[in-house]
Protein backbone atom coordinates (compact mmCIF):
# COMPACT_ATOMS: atom_id res chain seq x y z
CA UNK A 1 0.00 0.00 0.00
CA UNK A 2 2.99 2.18 0.99
CA UNK A 3 4.73 1.73 -2.36
CA UNK A 4 1.81 2.44 -4.74
CA UNK A 5 0.45 5.77 -2.40
CA UNK A 6 4.33 6.65 -2.81
CA UNK A 7 3.74 6.13 -6.57
CA UNK A 8 0.62 8.19 -6.69
CA UNK A 9 2.00 11.57 -5.57
CA UNK A 10 4.90 12.04 -8.44
CA UNK A 11 2.32 11.45 -11.10
CA UNK A 12 0.00 13.86 -9.28
CA UNK A 13 2.24 16.43 -9.23
CA UNK A 14 3.29 15.64 -12.80
CA UNK A 15 -0.17 16.22 -13.60
CA UNK A 16 -0.88 19.06 -11.86
CA UNK A 17 2.62 20.73 -13.93
CA UNK A 18 1.36 19.55 -17.21
CA UNK A 19 -2.17 21.16 -16.70
CA UNK A 20 -0.74 24.24 -15.33
CA UNK A 21 1.60 24.82 -18.27
CA UNK A 22 -1.69 23.79 -20.94
CA UNK A 23 -3.30 26.21 -19.15
CA UNK A 24 -0.74 28.90 -19.53
CA UNK A 25 -0.04 27.63 -23.46
CA UNK A 26 -3.78 28.43 -24.16
CA UNK A 27 -3.83 31.74 -22.37
CA UNK A 28 -6.50 30.91 -20.02
CA UNK A 29 -4.22 31.91 -16.66
CA UNK A 30 -3.16 35.07 -16.61
CA UNK A 31 0.20 35.47 -15.06
CA UNK A 32 -0.40 38.37 -12.88
CA UNK A 33 -3.69 37.57 -10.70
CA UNK A 34 -3.76 33.84 -12.29
CA UNK A 35 -7.54 34.63 -12.69
CA UNK A 36 -9.33 32.08 -15.20
CA UNK A 37 -10.24 33.83 -18.44
CA UNK A 38 -13.18 31.78 -20.52
CA UNK A 39 -12.92 32.40 -24.00
CA UNK A 40 -16.53 33.10 -26.14
CA UNK A 41 -17.41 29.37 -27.73
CA UNK A 42 -18.62 29.31 -31.15
CA UNK A 43 -21.41 31.03 -31.48
CA UNK A 44 -25.17 28.66 -32.47
CA UNK A 45 -26.32 29.59 -36.00
CA UNK A 46 -27.74 27.78 -38.29
CA UNK A 47 -25.32 26.81 -40.71
CA UNK A 48 -22.45 26.56 -38.48
CA UNK A 49 -19.73 29.07 -38.67
CA UNK A 50 -16.60 27.89 -40.38
CA UNK A 51 -14.34 29.66 -38.45
CA UNK A 52 -14.58 30.84 -35.04
CA UNK A 53 -11.96 32.45 -32.73
CA UNK A 54 -13.31 33.33 -29.51
CA UNK A 55 -12.78 36.77 -27.69
CA UNK A 56 -13.86 37.85 -23.94
CA UNK A 57 -17.26 39.77 -23.19
CA UNK A 58 -19.29 41.34 -25.82
CA UNK A 59 -20.42 43.83 -28.46
CA UNK A 60 -23.35 45.98 -27.52
CA UNK A 61 -25.91 48.01 -29.35
CA UNK A 62 -26.64 51.31 -27.42
CA UNK A 63 -28.80 54.01 -27.55
CA UNK A 64 -25.90 56.00 -30.06
CA UNK A 65 -25.64 52.40 -32.19
CA UNK A 66 -25.75 52.91 -36.21
CA UNK A 67 -25.72 51.02 -39.03
CA UNK A 68 -22.21 52.24 -40.76
CA UNK A 69 -21.69 51.76 -44.15
CA UNK A 70 -18.05 52.43 -45.79
CA UNK A 71 -18.48 55.67 -47.53
CA UNK A 72 -16.34 54.15 -50.90
CA UNK A 73 -18.91 51.65 -50.77
CA UNK A 74 -22.51 52.94 -49.75
CA UNK A 75 -23.92 52.71 -53.78
CA UNK A 76 -23.05 48.60 -53.75
CA UNK A 77 -24.45 48.41 -49.97
CA UNK A 78 -27.68 50.79 -50.35
CA UNK A 79 -29.80 47.49 -50.63
CA UNK A 80 -27.95 45.83 -48.13
CA UNK A 81 -27.86 48.20 -45.30
CA UNK A 82 -31.98 48.85 -45.72
CA UNK A 83 -33.14 45.68 -45.85
CA UNK A 84 -30.88 45.32 -42.73
CA UNK A 85 -31.85 48.33 -40.71
CA UNK A 86 -35.65 46.73 -41.42
CA UNK A 87 -34.87 43.47 -40.39
CA UNK A 88 -32.52 44.49 -37.02
CA UNK A 89 -35.85 46.53 -36.00
CA UNK A 90 -38.12 43.99 -36.24
CA UNK A 91 -35.62 41.55 -33.87
CA UNK A 92 -34.72 43.88 -31.70
CA UNK A 93 -37.40 46.74 -31.66
CA UNK A 94 -34.07 49.42 -31.94
CA UNK A 95 -34.02 51.49 -34.97
CA UNK A 96 -30.94 52.21 -35.92
CA UNK A 97 -29.87 55.17 -38.84
CA UNK A 98 -27.85 54.29 -41.74
CA UNK A 99 -24.74 56.42 -41.86
CA UNK A 100 -22.06 56.77 -44.27
CA UNK A 101 -18.42 56.98 -43.18
CA UNK A 102 -15.10 55.31 -42.42
CA UNK A 103 -14.55 55.56 -38.64
CA UNK A 104 -17.37 53.59 -37.09
CA UNK A 105 -17.68 53.98 -32.94
CA UNK A 106 -18.28 51.84 -30.03
CA UNK A 107 -21.74 49.82 -31.01
CA UNK A 108 -21.66 50.30 -34.51
CA UNK A 109 -22.66 47.76 -36.92
CA UNK A 110 -20.13 48.57 -39.95
CA UNK A 111 -20.56 46.97 -43.47
CA UNK A 112 -17.97 47.51 -45.92
CA UNK A 113 -16.37 45.79 -48.69
CA UNK A 114 -12.82 46.59 -48.61
CA UNK A 115 -11.25 43.18 -47.91
CA UNK A 116 -9.53 40.87 -50.60
CA UNK A 117 -9.92 37.23 -49.21
CA UNK A 118 -10.26 34.68 -52.10
CA UNK A 119 -10.87 31.81 -49.65
CA UNK A 120 -14.80 33.02 -48.31
CA UNK A 121 -15.71 33.35 -52.49
CA UNK A 122 -18.61 35.62 -53.85
CA UNK A 123 -20.78 34.51 -50.53
CA UNK A 124 -18.59 34.37 -47.70
CA UNK A 125 -17.83 36.78 -45.05
CA UNK A 126 -15.39 38.25 -41.98
CA UNK A 127 -17.44 38.87 -39.03
CA UNK A 128 -15.47 40.25 -36.16
CA UNK A 129 -16.87 41.53 -33.30
CA UNK A 130 -15.51 43.90 -30.96
CA UNK A 131 -16.34 47.35 -30.02
CA UNK A 132 -17.40 47.55 -33.45
CA UNK A 133 -19.27 44.89 -35.25
CA UNK A 134 -17.73 45.09 -38.66
CA UNK A 135 -18.63 42.61 -41.33
CA UNK A 136 -16.45 42.50 -44.36
CA UNK A 137 -16.86 40.64 -47.67
CA UNK A 138 -15.61 40.80 -51.29
CA UNK A 139 -19.61 40.88 -52.58
CA UNK A 140 -22.91 42.97 -50.96
CA UNK A 141 -24.00 39.05 -51.07
CA UNK A 142 -21.27 38.10 -48.21
CA UNK A 143 -21.83 41.30 -46.11
CA UNK A 144 -25.83 41.02 -46.04
CA UNK A 145 -25.17 36.56 -45.13
CA UNK A 146 -22.90 38.53 -42.63
CA UNK A 147 -25.90 40.53 -41.37
CA UNK A 148 -28.15 36.97 -41.19
CA UNK A 149 -25.30 35.85 -38.54
CA UNK A 150 -25.78 39.21 -37.06
CA UNK A 151 -29.91 38.29 -36.47
CA UNK A 152 -29.32 35.20 -35.47
CA UNK A 153 -27.10 36.06 -32.83
CA UNK A 154 -29.28 38.72 -31.09
CA UNK A 155 -32.62 37.19 -31.62
CA UNK A 156 -30.28 34.51 -28.78
CA UNK A 157 -29.96 37.31 -26.35
CA UNK A 158 -32.80 37.45 -23.96
CA UNK A 159 -32.48 41.74 -24.12
CA UNK A 160 -31.70 41.62 -27.96
CA UNK A 161 -28.64 43.74 -27.36
CA UNK A 162 -25.64 41.41 -27.01
CA UNK A 163 -22.99 39.76 -29.17
CA UNK A 164 -20.33 37.69 -28.22
CA UNK A 165 -16.57 38.77 -29.11
CA UNK A 166 -14.65 37.03 -31.14
CA UNK A 167 -13.51 36.40 -34.81
CA UNK A 168 -15.50 34.65 -37.29
CA UNK A 169 -14.61 33.41 -41.42
CA UNK A 170 -17.65 32.30 -42.69
CA UNK A 171 -18.67 30.75 -46.21
CA UNK A 172 -20.85 28.49 -48.01
CA UNK A 173 -19.60 24.83 -48.31
CA UNK A 174 -22.09 24.40 -51.13
CA UNK A 175 -22.52 26.52 -54.44
CA UNK A 176 -26.15 26.08 -54.34
CA UNK A 177 -28.20 25.78 -51.45
CA UNK A 178 -31.90 25.65 -53.01
CA UNK A 179 -35.54 24.89 -51.75
CA UNK A 180 -38.23 23.78 -54.41
CA UNK A 181 -42.63 24.22 -53.50
CA UNK A 182 -44.21 22.73 -55.99
CA UNK A 183 -47.29 25.99 -56.76
CA UNK A 184 -48.42 23.80 -59.81
CA UNK A 185 -50.86 21.37 -57.52
CA UNK A 186 -51.28 23.69 -54.67
CA UNK A 187 -51.40 27.91 -55.20
CA UNK A 188 -49.18 29.84 -52.89
CA UNK A 189 -50.27 33.88 -53.15
CA UNK A 190 -47.02 36.23 -54.05
CA UNK A 191 -47.02 37.23 -50.72
CA UNK A 192 -46.51 33.52 -49.02
CA UNK A 193 -43.84 33.45 -51.43
CA UNK A 194 -42.02 36.09 -50.46
CA UNK A 195 -42.08 34.96 -46.82
CA UNK A 196 -40.51 32.00 -47.94
CA UNK A 197 -37.59 34.15 -49.84
CA UNK A 198 -37.13 35.64 -46.25
CA UNK A 199 -37.31 32.01 -44.71
CA UNK A 200 -34.26 30.69 -46.75
CA UNK A 201 -32.37 33.83 -46.43
CA UNK A 202 -32.54 33.41 -42.90
CA UNK A 203 -30.79 30.50 -43.41
CA UNK A 204 -28.39 31.72 -45.81
CA UNK A 205 -30.12 29.00 -48.79
CA UNK A 206 -29.86 30.84 -51.96
CA UNK A 207 -32.41 29.41 -54.72
CA UNK A 208 -35.89 29.06 -54.81
CA UNK A 209 -37.25 26.49 -57.57
CA UNK A 210 -40.92 27.30 -58.28
CA UNK A 211 -42.60 24.16 -60.07
CA UNK A 212 -45.16 26.22 -61.95
CA UNK A 213 -46.95 23.00 -63.64
CA UNK A 214 -48.43 19.64 -62.93
CA UNK A 215 -52.07 17.82 -62.27
CA UNK A 216 -53.51 15.24 -60.20
CA UNK A 217 -51.91 11.52 -60.23
CA UNK A 218 -53.28 9.30 -62.74
CA UNK A 219 -55.26 12.17 -64.33
CA UNK A 220 -54.27 11.34 -67.82
CA UNK A 221 -55.11 7.96 -67.65
CA UNK A 222 -58.92 8.64 -67.21
CA UNK A 223 -61.69 8.50 -69.97
CA UNK A 224 -62.58 12.69 -68.63
CA UNK A 225 -58.99 13.59 -69.05
CA UNK A 226 -59.93 17.05 -70.46
CA UNK A 227 -61.80 17.56 -66.90
CA UNK A 228 -59.80 16.31 -64.40
CA UNK A 229 -57.46 19.01 -62.35
CA UNK A 230 -54.22 20.72 -63.96
CA UNK A 231 -52.70 23.88 -63.48
CA UNK A 232 -50.10 26.15 -64.83
CA UNK A 233 -49.50 29.62 -62.63
CA UNK A 234 -48.06 32.24 -65.20
CA UNK A 235 -50.73 33.90 -66.91
CA UNK A 236 -49.93 35.79 -70.38
CA UNK A 237 -52.53 37.42 -73.06
CA UNK A 238 -50.70 35.48 -75.84
CA UNK A 239 -52.33 32.26 -74.57
CA UNK A 240 -55.48 33.23 -72.91
CA UNK A 241 -57.19 30.43 -70.77
CA UNK A 242 -54.04 28.55 -70.21
CA UNK A 243 -53.61 29.86 -66.42
CA UNK A 244 -55.36 28.03 -63.89
CA UNK A 245 -58.37 29.70 -62.92
CA UNK A 246 -57.83 29.24 -58.88
CA UNK A 247 -55.00 31.33 -58.82
CA UNK A 248 -51.83 32.39 -61.21
CA UNK A 249 -49.05 35.17 -61.72
CA UNK A 250 -49.17 37.72 -64.08
CA UNK A 251 -45.45 39.15 -65.18
CA UNK A 252 -45.96 41.83 -62.86
CA UNK A 253 -46.35 39.25 -60.11
CA UNK A 254 -42.94 37.87 -60.76
CA UNK A 255 -41.36 40.87 -60.88
CA UNK A 256 -42.31 41.85 -57.87
CA UNK A 257 -41.26 38.76 -56.40
CA UNK A 258 -37.51 38.47 -58.02
CA UNK A 259 -36.95 42.00 -56.62
CA UNK A 260 -37.75 40.97 -53.18
CA UNK A 261 -35.55 37.58 -54.06
CA UNK A 262 -33.14 39.89 -55.35
CA UNK A 263 -32.57 42.03 -51.63
CA UNK A 264 -32.32 39.01 -50.33
CA UNK A 265 -29.53 37.21 -51.87
CA UNK A 266 -32.04 34.45 -53.17
CA UNK A 267 -32.47 33.58 -57.62
CA UNK A 268 -35.50 32.70 -58.41
CA UNK A 269 -35.74 29.75 -60.65
CA UNK A 270 -38.70 28.86 -62.70
CA UNK A 271 -39.81 25.21 -63.68
CA UNK A 272 -42.00 24.22 -66.85
CA UNK A 273 -42.46 20.89 -66.58
CA UNK A 274 -42.55 18.57 -69.85
CA UNK A 275 -43.47 16.10 -71.70
CA UNK A 276 -45.13 14.55 -68.58
CA UNK A 277 -46.82 16.14 -66.00
CA UNK A 278 -48.11 18.55 -68.70
CA UNK A 279 -52.04 18.13 -68.81
CA UNK A 280 -52.43 21.46 -68.16
CA UNK A 281 -50.73 21.73 -71.50
CA UNK A 282 -52.39 19.01 -73.33
CA UNK A 283 -56.04 20.04 -72.02
CA UNK A 284 -54.95 23.50 -73.59
CA UNK A 285 -54.01 21.83 -76.60
CA UNK A 286 -55.24 17.89 -76.94
CA UNK A 287 -54.01 18.27 -80.28
CA UNK A 288 -50.34 17.64 -78.65
CA UNK A 289 -51.33 14.84 -76.14
CA UNK A 290 -50.11 11.91 -76.84
CA UNK A 291 -51.81 9.06 -79.11
CA UNK A 292 -50.38 6.00 -76.79
CA UNK A 293 -49.45 6.61 -73.73
CA UNK A 294 -51.06 8.75 -70.22
CA UNK A 295 -52.81 12.52 -71.57
CA UNK A 296 -50.60 14.10 -69.65
CA UNK A 297 -48.07 13.02 -71.72
CA UNK A 298 -46.60 15.58 -75.10
CA UNK A 299 -46.74 13.91 -78.33
CA UNK A 300 -43.01 13.65 -78.92
CA UNK A 301 -43.89 12.17 -82.19
CA UNK A 302 -45.86 15.58 -83.23
CA UNK A 303 -43.49 18.43 -84.32
CA UNK A 304 -46.15 20.64 -83.36
CA UNK A 305 -45.06 19.77 -79.81
CA UNK A 306 -41.83 21.49 -79.90
CA UNK A 307 -43.21 24.10 -81.87
CA UNK A 308 -45.36 25.06 -79.26
CA UNK A 309 -43.27 24.24 -76.23
CA UNK A 310 -41.02 27.05 -78.05
CA UNK A 311 -43.32 29.79 -77.94
CA UNK A 312 -44.20 29.16 -74.50
CA UNK A 313 -40.63 29.70 -73.58
CA UNK A 314 -40.35 32.55 -75.94
CA UNK A 315 -43.49 34.21 -73.60
CA UNK A 316 -41.74 33.33 -70.16
CA UNK A 317 -38.37 33.43 -70.54
CA UNK A 318 -37.88 37.47 -70.27
CA UNK A 319 -40.08 37.55 -66.83
CA UNK A 320 -36.96 35.75 -64.99
CA UNK A 321 -33.81 37.08 -64.48
CA UNK A 322 -32.18 33.78 -63.73
CA UNK A 323 -29.72 32.11 -66.49
CA UNK A 324 -30.50 28.88 -65.51
CA UNK A 325 -34.25 27.08 -66.18
CA UNK A 326 -35.80 24.08 -65.25
CA UNK A 327 -37.17 22.07 -67.94
CA UNK A 328 -39.14 19.16 -65.69
CA UNK A 329 -37.90 16.12 -67.76
CA UNK A 330 -39.88 13.22 -65.61
CA UNK A 331 -41.09 10.62 -65.47
CA UNK A 332 -42.09 10.07 -69.10
CA UNK A 333 -42.93 6.83 -71.15
CA UNK A 334 -39.99 4.06 -70.90
CA UNK A 335 -40.55 2.44 -73.78
CA UNK A 336 -39.97 5.91 -75.80
CA UNK A 337 -36.86 7.15 -74.47
CA UNK A 338 -34.99 7.57 -77.84
CA UNK A 339 -37.43 10.47 -78.92
CA UNK A 340 -37.75 11.50 -74.67
CA UNK A 341 -34.28 11.76 -74.83
CA UNK A 342 -34.17 14.30 -78.33
CA UNK A 343 -36.55 15.89 -76.53
CA UNK A 344 -34.38 17.32 -73.16
CA UNK A 345 -31.65 17.91 -76.20
CA UNK A 346 -33.68 19.97 -78.37
CA UNK A 347 -35.20 21.72 -75.05
CA UNK A 348 -31.25 22.62 -73.99
CA UNK A 349 -30.00 23.61 -77.33
CA UNK A 350 -33.24 26.19 -78.18
CA UNK A 351 -32.18 27.48 -74.33
CA UNK A 352 -28.60 27.79 -74.92
CA UNK A 353 -29.89 30.00 -78.07
CA UNK A 354 -31.92 31.93 -75.66
CA UNK A 355 -29.20 33.00 -73.63
CA UNK A 356 -30.15 30.45 -70.49
CA UNK A 357 -28.67 27.39 -69.40
CA UNK A 358 -30.74 24.12 -68.59
CA UNK A 359 -31.92 21.98 -65.19
CA UNK A 360 -33.72 19.05 -65.30
CA UNK A 361 -35.23 16.42 -62.91
CA UNK A 362 -33.10 13.08 -63.68
CA UNK A 363 -34.22 10.12 -65.42
CA UNK A 364 -31.94 9.02 -67.21
CA UNK A 365 -31.26 5.95 -65.26
CA UNK A 366 -34.31 4.31 -66.09
CA UNK A 367 -35.08 6.70 -69.40
CA UNK A 368 -32.46 4.11 -71.26
CA UNK A 369 -31.27 4.79 -74.48
CA UNK A 370 -28.59 5.23 -77.03
CA UNK A 371 -29.06 9.08 -77.35
CA UNK A 372 -26.79 10.82 -75.63
CA UNK A 373 -28.17 13.74 -73.50
CA UNK A 374 -25.86 16.95 -73.15
CA UNK A 375 -24.12 17.08 -69.53
CA UNK A 376 -24.23 20.63 -69.69
CA UNK A 377 -27.33 20.45 -68.30
CA UNK A 378 -27.86 20.57 -64.42
CA UNK A 379 -29.80 17.24 -62.99
CA UNK A 380 -31.97 17.21 -59.83
CA UNK A 381 -31.36 13.77 -58.30
CA UNK A 382 -34.71 13.26 -56.95
CA UNK A 383 -34.93 9.92 -56.76
CA UNK A 384 -32.04 7.03 -56.63
CA UNK A 385 -33.84 4.68 -59.35
CA UNK A 386 -35.12 7.25 -61.48
CA UNK A 387 -31.18 8.62 -61.56
CA UNK A 388 -28.72 7.10 -60.29
CA UNK A 389 -26.63 10.14 -58.37
CA UNK A 390 -22.95 8.33 -58.79
CA UNK A 391 -23.36 7.19 -62.42
CA UNK A 392 -25.07 10.34 -63.12
CA UNK A 393 -21.42 12.63 -61.83
CA UNK A 394 -19.73 9.44 -63.86
CA UNK A 395 -21.39 10.40 -66.93
CA UNK A 396 -20.45 13.86 -66.35
CA UNK A 397 -23.53 15.67 -65.16
CA UNK A 398 -23.63 18.25 -62.01
CA UNK A 399 -26.45 17.32 -59.85
CA UNK A 400 -28.27 18.81 -57.02
CA UNK A 401 -29.27 16.43 -54.31
CA UNK A 402 -33.06 16.37 -54.32
CA UNK A 403 -33.75 12.83 -52.77
CA UNK A 404 -37.25 12.02 -52.34
CA UNK A 405 -36.96 9.49 -49.83
CA UNK A 406 -35.10 11.60 -47.30
CA UNK A 407 -35.71 15.51 -48.68
CA UNK A 408 -39.46 15.74 -49.73
CA UNK A 409 -42.71 17.16 -47.99
CA UNK A 410 -46.22 15.70 -49.23
CA UNK A 411 -48.82 16.26 -46.22
CA UNK A 412 -51.64 13.27 -46.34
CA UNK A 413 -49.97 11.78 -49.22
CA UNK A 414 -49.00 8.64 -47.79
CA UNK A 415 -46.12 7.91 -49.41
CA UNK A 416 -43.78 10.69 -48.53
CA UNK A 417 -43.16 12.73 -45.37
CA UNK A 418 -46.58 14.97 -43.91
CA UNK A 419 -43.04 16.73 -42.07
CA UNK A 420 -39.23 16.19 -42.05
CA UNK A 421 -37.41 13.81 -40.25
CA UNK A 422 -35.37 17.24 -38.68
CA UNK A 423 -33.21 14.75 -36.21
CA UNK A 424 -32.39 11.91 -38.85
CA UNK A 425 -31.37 14.63 -41.15
CA UNK A 426 -29.35 16.93 -38.67
CA UNK A 427 -27.86 13.61 -36.92
CA UNK A 428 -27.02 11.56 -40.16
CA UNK A 429 -27.49 13.48 -43.36
CA UNK A 430 -25.05 15.46 -45.43
CA UNK A 431 -25.95 16.66 -49.05
CA UNK A 432 -23.40 14.03 -50.43
CA UNK A 433 -25.54 11.26 -48.78
CA UNK A 434 -28.82 9.98 -51.54
CA UNK A 435 -29.24 6.68 -49.29
CA UNK A 436 -28.84 6.26 -45.67
CA UNK A 437 -28.70 2.20 -46.08
CA UNK A 438 -26.89 2.07 -49.02
CA UNK A 439 -23.35 3.73 -49.42
CA UNK A 440 -22.51 2.90 -52.83
CA UNK A 441 -25.92 5.56 -53.86
CA UNK A 442 -23.83 8.26 -52.18
CA UNK A 443 -20.75 10.51 -53.35
CA UNK A 444 -17.62 11.06 -51.52
CA UNK A 445 -17.97 14.10 -48.80
CA UNK A 446 -15.29 16.00 -50.59
CA UNK A 447 -17.40 15.65 -53.65
CA UNK A 448 -17.84 19.50 -55.37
Amino acid sequence: MRRRKALFIPYALLGMVVTLALLITFHLIVPAGLAIVILNPAPQVIPGLREWQGSTGSFMITSTSRIAVDSLYAAQLENTSRVFENDLFEVTGHPLPIVTTNSPATGDFYLTLKITDPLIGSEGYHFDVGDVLAIRANTSTGVFYGTRTALQLLLQDPGRLHIARGIAVDYPKYRERGFALDVGRKFFSIGALEDYVKMMAWYKMNDFHLHLNDNEIGAGDSPDWMHKYAAFRLNSDRFKGLAARDGSYTRQDMRELQDVARQYAVTITPEIDTPAHALAFTQYRPDLASQKYSKEFLDLGNPKTYTFMHTIWDEFLPWFDTKQVNIGEDEYALSDADKYRQFININDAYLKHKGKTAQMWGSLTKMKSNVKVDTDIVTDVWNNQWANPVDMVKQGFQIINANDNLLYIVPRAGYYHDYLDTRLLYEKWEPYIFDLSNPALNLSPNDP
